[in-house]
């Protein structure tokens, strides 16, 4: 227990920034599901994204098969079995902002109650935004020792975007959709509970955290000579924004719609 935590804690101390992201994650959930279902997703998340990792390095599904590489951080981070804690736990807010961001250019306002949207169109927009974030950051993630995310893993067959299969942007799709659907089964079920906190200009919070994480890609894509993925990161950011600021144009000119969120 006491070298579990003291890796947690150099896990913490090697990669601030994912945690910086998990902090953001646990504002605006907060302020959008409310506590009882920000903690579920966060436990439920990487319960999911775990498991397909574990699964994925031994058979292939639902990522294609990959392998973690354990000399550059075993010992220096916190791993569960033979896969890096914080590559899992970044589902969890990758997840959840997807669908978060999803549901504003649906024009879907956040249930009062915090409950968890569950449409077809909410599960397979917030899965393809997902996809899209890995379009940006795998590519960027496999090339670790060009910057200081450090060589992580490597693909059993390298795929022919960028090194990255097919069947890795598949996976993604079907970890952000199985999340969501299992969050809203249990909705359903009446298993999840409580009310949104207050967060000052909510309708901004989610999209604005989902482009800076597709910003934050395609930056340091650009920093390791991967201009490719960096425009195509940009143009991501564009198509995204415009969607967002379409649909706040959309909301505030139609009255009362201001007051909403």
């Amino acid at each position: 227990m006491v070298e579990s935590l003291d890796l947690l804690v150099k896990t913490v101390l090697l990669r601030p920034y994912v945690f910086c992201f998990l902090a953001l994650y646990l504002v605006i959930a907060w302020g959008e599901i409310g506590p009882l279902r920000t903690v579920v997703w966060l436990v439920l998340g990487y319960a999911i994204a775990f498991v397909c990792e574990y699964s994925s390095t031994r058979n292939g599904f639902p990522f294609g098969l990959y392998h973690y590489l354990d000399a550059p951080t075993r010992g220096r981070e916190l791993w569960i079995s033979n896969v890096p804690f914080m590559d899992s736990l970044s589902f969890v807010f990758l997840s959840f902002v997807s669908y978060a961001t999803a549901r504003r250019l649906l024009g879907k306002e956040p249930d009062p109650k915090g409950r968890i949207e569950a449409s077809l169109g909410v599960l397979f927009a917030a899965s393809t935004l997902m996809l899209g974030i890995d379009l940006i950051c795998d590519p960027v993630a496999l090339r670790g020792d060009r910057w200081f995310l450090g060589r992580l893993y490597y693909y059993a067959e390298p795929g022919g975007f960028f090194g990255v299969p097919l069947s890795n942007f598949l996976g993604w799709f079907f970890v952000a959709f199985t999340i969501v659907l299992a969050m809203a089964q249990l909705e359903r079920f009446g298993l999840l509970g409580g009310r949104p906190g207050s967060l000052p200009l909510k309708p901004l919070w989610a999209p604005a955290f989902y482009l800076g994480l597709v910003l934050f890609n395609a930056l340091i894509a650009f920093w390791i000579d991967l201009a490719g993925v960096g425009w195509l990161g940009l143009a991501l950011v564009a198509a995204v924004g415009l969607a967002w600021w379409l649909r706040l144009a959309l909301a505030f000119g139609q009255p009362g719609l201001e007051q909403t969120s």
